[in-house]
């Protein structure tokens, strides 16, 4: 039940002339928005610095073996186009010409032939496959030993003006 109007009095009643207090959360959210690091000053660009302290050797070796891999097949068909383009000009069978003359092979057989060329790219691109893999993934565990001891490389991020 209400109280009848006479029970009142203005002491009970709260002061609201003045500015309403906000909300423990409210007040907070609002400070935070304020000391965000990336919070915009004035209109200029928006700017970050970071620092690269760490590359995962695990996610550098599947990603440089994918690039080698990549770069094998383009190795392949590099070897394919020139040796192509010189069998054209004819730089394949003048030269078992003239080393089939310097050296009187009993055999007969050609001395570069598309098995040789094409056996001996394939091994230098495994090679290359193997070697690069390796040497990106020691490479990041090295940079990590690195920014150990002296710190990681700093960037800075920046908005487009």
């Amino acid at each position: 039940m209400r109280a009848p109007k006479s029970a009142l009095k203005n002491e009970d009643l709260p002061d609201l002339s003045g500015p309403v207090p906000r909300r423990p959360a409210e007040a907070m959210r609002h400070k935070a928005v304020r000391q965000l690091p990336w919070a915009r000053h004035g209109g200029g660009p928006l700017r970050a610095a970071m620092q690269i302290r760490r590359i995962d050797p695990w996610a550098t070796l599947k990603v440089s073996l994918v690039l080698s891999v990549v770069f094998f097949f383009v190795w392949m068909i590099a070897v394919a186009m020139l040796y192509l383009v010189l069998g054209a000009m004819g730089v394949w069978s003048k030269l078992n010409e003239n080393v089939g003359e310097l050296i009187t092979n009993s055999g007969g057989g050609e001395l570069v032939s598309s098995g040789t060329i094409f056996g001996t790219a394939l091994l230098i691109g495994l090679v290359n496959i193997v070697l690069m893999t390796a040497a990106a993934t020691i490479g990041a565990f090295i940079y990590n030993l690195t920014t150990d001891l002296v710190g990681g490389i700093e960037i800075t991020l920046a908005d487009r003006d």
